[in-house]
């Protein structure tokens, strides 16, 4: 199917359905394609945690080395911070890593990083 086609006939639903039809398809669309470029990401960092080596895809976290990752992922929509992700690691600027999703939480206990701080 190319691009901006629905694969929906016109007179076979009603507008309402239509409407949701094509909600769901670009939610497969964009998730199709964020999934890649997690796994692009993943791939570029080693696809483990750099601390205790834990390798479950579904448990690892891009990690901002130095701070200031809620800051920065908060500013733009998450395929243009992915798409500056893969962009810094192709660099090889040094300024994402890989964690798993204790350890990232260990590092932000360790350095003080809550993003929210009434909770800490």
């Amino acid at each position: 199917m190319k691009r901006g086609q629905t694969g929906i006939k016109r007179g076979s639903l009603s507008r309402e359905a239509m409407d949701e039809r094509l909600r769901e398809q670009k939610a497969a669309y964009t998730r199709k394609y964020q999934r890649q470029y997690r796994d692009l990401i993943h791939q570029l960092l080693g696809h483990k945690c750099v601390r205790c080596g834990f390798s479950d895809d579904r448990a690892l976290q891009i990690d901002h080395v130095y701070g200031g990752g809620t800051k920065e992922t908060r500013s733009m929509s998450v395929g243009a911070y992915r798409k500056k992700v893969i962009a810094s690691v192709a660099l090889g600027e040094g300024l994402y890593q890989l964690l798993c999703a204790n350890c990232n939480w260990i590092k932000r206990a360790e350095k003080n990083e809550q993003a929210n701080k009434k909770w800490a």
